[in-house]
């Protein structure tokens, strides 16, 4: 998949949490490695945190530093 904004291709990762933790996104379909969570690897800037679990599939740009979620919000 192509960046909408700037034409890199995107990396599909996962994007998760518990609300213990800070939030964090890894390259393809598994969590990272708790060492490297506790290193701060994969920790997302913008996040907000709560008090529950989640895993989220996001495509993400290197080039320009965007992700992508894809999402369909239920009425």
């Amino acid at each position: 998949m192509k960046c909408p904004f700037c034409g890199n291709e995107l990396k599909k990762g996962i994007l998760y949490g518990d609300g213990r933790s800070k939030v964090h996104w890894n390259e393809g379909d598994n969590k990272l490695p708790m060492l490297e969570e506790l290193a701060g690897k994969g920790t997302l800037s913008a996040a907000k945190y709560s008090l529950t679990i989640f895993t989220i599939d996001s495509y993400y740009c290197d080039g320009c530093k965007r992700m992508i979620i894809e999402t369909k919000i239920e009425k």
